[in-house]
C-alpha cells in the first residue's frame, strides 16, 4: 500500500512536470531538450498512457506540436485507449500509424522511414515541433536483425534525435528484472529510463512507476504508484513501501 510520499520542490514546468500529475513528488527539476527518454516494462504497464498523458498535457500548457508513431498499434486503437482514459487529445498532435507500411513492405528500413518523418515534420512547424514518441523500438526489432550494423543504426538514430532538439520518447517491452539495454544499447544512449511495471499488493494489483537513471536532474528512484487521475489520463499517487 502508499505509505507515504516524498515531495521535492519543483523548478518550471517543461515535460514531465507539466506533463504527468505528481511528478513533483520524484523529479525536483524538468529535463530540457534535447533529452532522450525510454519509457520500458512489460505487456498491460500502461506505457502508451504513460506517454499519451504526458503528450496531451504538455501540448496543450505550450501550444506545441507533437508526433506519436505506432509502430503495431492503429490510431483507432490508441484513440480508444484515450478515451477510455478520460484523455482528449489535442489537434497539435499526429498520431501515424506504420501497420499499413508493415503490410506492404516487410522490408522496411523503420528507422530511415522515421528520420524522414521528423525531418518532414519539422521543416512543416520548425521549433514548435517538440516532442516525438515511438511506440515501439521492440516493435522494430521484431521487424529487423539484431546485429552490429543494427546497433550502429540505432547509435546515429539516437545522434539524429538530438540533432532535432526534441524531447523524445521510446518505448521499450522489457520484462521484469531484465535490464534496460533489452537487444540493443539504447539503455545506454537514453539520458533516462522509466520503468513501469505491476506490483501485488494484499492481493490487488497496483501500477508502478520508477525511474532507474534520469540525467541532469535530481530525482527520487523510489517505486511509485501510478493509477488514472481526476481530469483524465495517469498520475503519480505516492511511494510504495514493503
Amino acid at each position: 500500500m502508499v505509505k507515504g510520499i516524498v515531495i521535492l520542490q519543483a523548478v518550471g514546468e517543461i515535460l514531465f512536470l507539466g506533463g504527468i500529475p505528481g511528478m513533483e513528488r520524484v523529479i525536483q527539476n524538468d529535463v530540457q531538450a534535447p533529452y532522450v527518454s525510454l519509457v520500458t516494462g512489460p505487456p498491460g504497464a500502461m506505457k502508451s498512457s504513460f506517454c499519451l498523458t504526458l503528450l496531451k498535457n504538455h501540448l496543450e500548457k505550450t501550444g506545441e506540436f507533437g508526433l506519436y508513431c505506432t509502430v503495431e498499434e492503429t490510431v483507432d486503437s490508441l484513440v480508444k485507449s484515450s478515451n477510455s482514459l478520460g484523455l482528449q487529445l489535442p489537434q497539435s498532435l499526429q498520431i501515424t500509424d506504420f501497420t499499413e507500411l508493415r503490410r506492404e513492405n516487410e522490408n522496411m528500413d523503420y528507422l530511415k522511414f522515421t528520420r524522414k518523418m521528423i525531418e518532414h515534420f519539422k521543416q512543416q512547424h520548425g521549433d514548435r515541433f517538440s516532442v516525438f514518441v515511438l511506440d515501439s523500438l521492440g516493435a522494430i526489432y521484431t521487424l529487423t536483425t539484431m546485429d552490429d550494423v543494427m546497433r550502429k543504426k540505432m547509435f546515429n538514430f539516437f545522434d539524429f534525435l538530438r540533432s532535432m532538439n526534441l524531447y523524445t520518447i521510446i518505448i521499450t517491452e522489457r520484462n521484469l528484472g531484465n535490464h534496460a539495454e533489452l537487444q540493443g544499447n539504447e539503455g545506454f544512449l537514453a539520458d533516462a529510463v522509466i520503468n513501469l511495471g505491476m506490483d501485488n499488493r494484499n492481493g490487488k494489483l497496483v501500477r508502478t512507476m520508477q525511474i532507474e537513471k534520469m540525467r541532469h536532474i535530481r530525482h527520487g528512484m523510489d517505486k511509485q504508484a501510478i493509477e488514472v487521475v481526476p481530469g483524465g489520463g495517469l498520475g503519480v499517487i505516492g511511494t510504495l513501501f514493503d
